[in-house]
């Protein structure tokens, strides 16, 4: 057995598990006991059980975003192709372990967080976005006196407001994101 193929292993257990008890319950000897591997080899490729998940939940978050980018048509009004995505995104949340950790764990959120600092802009979604915004600006849908880059700062505040959701004090933190939306599109679209 390869390196590789233990790391492999060891990544699929990990998604396996956490998907099926989430990160709490699930430890690094059930990772390892699951790829059959030994503990130490664990060891080999991730320094903590954070590690691993953060890996784990970045490459389901791509994996799920992308079947929901697949299955929204894009050439749409722009409010309902925004609201359709966003609304995906937390019912396919809601449905899956591992991107639930996003919610309603605010240690993980915060590690998440802190090492996606980049990553925004690397994401589908993002890029996607890009595309959408200037198939709008040519299309006409946009304000004239709003250039590219305000428009995506306004939704680049929203992503600051995703990392950092365990520290707003609300009970309907969908319902804020979505008024958020709301008013965004209402200021950038015609």
């Amino acid at each position: 057995m390869t390196m590789d193929d233990k790391e492999r292993r060891l990544a699929n257990s990990a998604h396996d598990l956490f998907l099926q008890q989430g990160f709490k319950h699930t430890s690094i000897a059930q990772i390892a006991r699951h790829a059959d591997v030994a503990v130490g080899t664990f060891y080999n490729f991730y320094a903590s059980k954070d590690d691993i998940f953060v890996r784990i939940y970045n490459a389901e978050n791509e994996r799920v975003k992308a079947e929901i980018l697949k299955r929204v048509d894009l050439t749409g009004d722009p409010a309902t192709v925004v609201k359709t995505v966003v609304q995906e995104i937390f019912t396919c949340s809601a449905d899956n372990q591992i991107l639930q950790e996003w919610f309603t764990n605010p240690k993980l959120n915060n590690i998440i967080a802190q090492t996606n600092q980049s990553a925004v802009e690397e994401s589908l979604v993002y890029a996607t976005l890009m595309k959408l915004i200037d198939q709008w600006r040519q299309t006409g849908k946009l304000k004239d006196d709003l250039d590219q880059d305000r428009i995506i700062s306004l939704f680049n505040a929203l992503t600051v407001l995703d990392f950092h959701q365990s520290e707003i004090q609300t009970d309907s933190y969908y319902q804020l994101l979505n008024d958020l939306i709301a008013s965004i599109l209402l200021f950038i679209l015609k």
